[in-house]
């Protein structure tokens, strides 16, 4: 089999010429002729021994070239590119330039391939490493969070309701006139000013007393979860049935006691040992992390979108996996959170982005190391799974081997290595805490990104570690 390479003006992308031998291509025409010779019925002969003459009458010998092709095409690609040291990111464009008989098959195949990396400075980078103690907003902050939890739920008589309130309320909701389903409840208390209910909601119960109805007049968002109310104007009929506010303890050794220390400075030691405990679990990580983001900053690549798309496929479907876990179907998350696949992969885009522009950045700094992954490190990998699954280790190893599996668990190992490697020759440095409002943002942040774990730079050292 003969093979051209041809470079093409577009990015990252090459045209094999494959030329296919008489006798090669003939062998795939007879098995074509031994698979419709076994499927049609013909009167008078037997399925499997119908001669080529009779096919070629009945079927057209156009037809079994084209059974020959689906079937022999991509044995030939393959074939084609073993020696080239080309990597293939997608499938061909594949063209017949010639097929006939008694004359060498030719194709072409437009192929587009592993991106080339220019690596920026890799050696040596510049880390910073989060402080691990807590800061005393960070003390401070979580302390307010459990007197929060412990406050106490008072009635108010002599008032009407105020933002921060807590309304114990009856409703039924209405559109043109017609209840609908999921719009009663009774004796639902809610957070004046949370934001749980609809846009305008909580707003029109401010000023509302104990024992007074009220129309509440709503519209429900374009972009509603459910398609049956979304942008419909609905009347809740309320009736306020008591009215409660949040009375806080006063911060000292008797609420301590409550929350079981003896004093409020042990309180206030455990909270700090403690948020210190997870910064110090988390730093590492962080760590990993932020050396993976300057690597891949520093560097320059052209990704296909293919590539893109690709590693998108992936985060959506293991995003699913997440939520079934959580015992929720991803349409029902979808409608919950009033989103939509293609939103979730519009906002996950530049992110999938850099996850692959990630891999190929420490594939190629391992390349240049030459860092690999050992068997014995594969099967001690393996062997992590065995003991964890209670499985046998060559049971396991079979699995992995039948399920084609092994070359992507080296691969996760060879860049978990290089990361490795890239803290080893860091020059790592201690931060400072962020300051309150670069803190916000982070919450944020990782609000909106909830589906996909913590950080973009931990979820490929988390990912080449086999977990996400």
């Amino acid at each position: 089999m003969k093979t051209e390479i041809e470079k093409l003006e577009e990015k990252n992308t090459v045209l094999l010429t494959v030329e296919v031998p008489v006798d090669t291509f003939e062998r795939a025409i007879d098995e074509a002729y031994k698979k419709i010779s076994s499927q049609v019925v013909i009167p008078g002969f037997r399925k499997g021994k119908i001669p080529k003459t009779i096919i070629d009458s009945r079927v057209g010998r156009e037809s079994v070239q084209e059974e020959a092709l689906q079937s022999a095409l991509p044995r030939y690609y393959v074939e084609a590119l073993q020696g080239t040291g080309l990597d293939p990111v997608d499938q061909p464009e594949v063209d017949i330039v010639q097929v006939g008989d008694d004359m060498p098959l030719k194709f072409t195949a437009k192929v587009k391939i592993k991106p080339e990396v220019t690596l920026g400075e890799y050696k040596g980078i510049e880390v910073t490493k989060p402080p691990i103690e807590a800061s005393e907003e960070e003390v401070d902050e979580q302390l307010e969070a459990i007197r929060n939890n412990f406050a106490n739920l008072e009635p108010i008589e002599d008032r009407a309701v105020q933002n921060g309130d807590y309304a114990l309320i009856n409703f039924d909701g209405f559109i043109d006139g017609e209840p609908f389903d999921g719009g009663s409840a009774e004796d639902y208390l809610l957070e004046i000013g949370s934001g749980t209910f609809i846009p305008g909601f909580e707003e029109q119960i401010v000023g509302v007393k104990k024992g007074e109805a009220k129309d509440v007049t709503v519209t429900f968002p374009k972009d509603y979860g459910s398609e049956q109310l979304a942008g419909k104007e609905a009347v809740f009929k309320i009736l306020l049935k008591e009215i409660k506010e949040k009375k806080l303890q006063d911060f000292d050794d008797d609420f301590a006691k409550q929350v079981g220390f003896d004093t409020l400075d042990e309180l206030k030691s455990d909270v700090e040992k403690k948020i210190s405990e997870v910064k110090a679990k988390n730093v590492d990580a962080e760590v990993r992390g932020s050396a993976v983001d300057i690597v891949t900053e520093a560097a320059e690549v052209e990704l296909h979108d293919v590539m893109v798309e690709q590693e998108l496929d992936t985060m959506v479907e293991d995003f699913e996996e997440e939520v079934k876990r959580q015992g929720v179907e991803l349409k029902q998350y979808l409608e919950m959170v009033s989103s939509s696949i293609e939103e979730l992969r519009a906002e996950w885009n530049e992110r999938a982005h850099h996850r692959v522009k990630s891999r190929l950045v420490l594939d190629t700094i391992a390349t240049q190391e030459k860092i690999d992954a050992g068997v014995e490190e594969v099967d001690n990998e393996m062997k992590k799974v065995a003991t964890a699954t209670g499985r046998d280790f060559e049971e396991v190893k079979q699995i992995f081997m039948m399920q084609g599996n092994m070359g992507a668990l080296a691969t996760r190992i060879k860049l978990a290595k290089t990361i490795d490697w890239l803290v080893e020759q860091a020059n790592i440095k201690t931060g400072e805490e962020p300051k309150a409002e670069e803190k916000e943002d982070k919450k944020t942040t990782k609000r909106n990104t909830k589906a996909e774990a913590s950080t973009e730079a931990s979820e490929v050292t988390e990912e080449e570690k086999g977990t996400d």
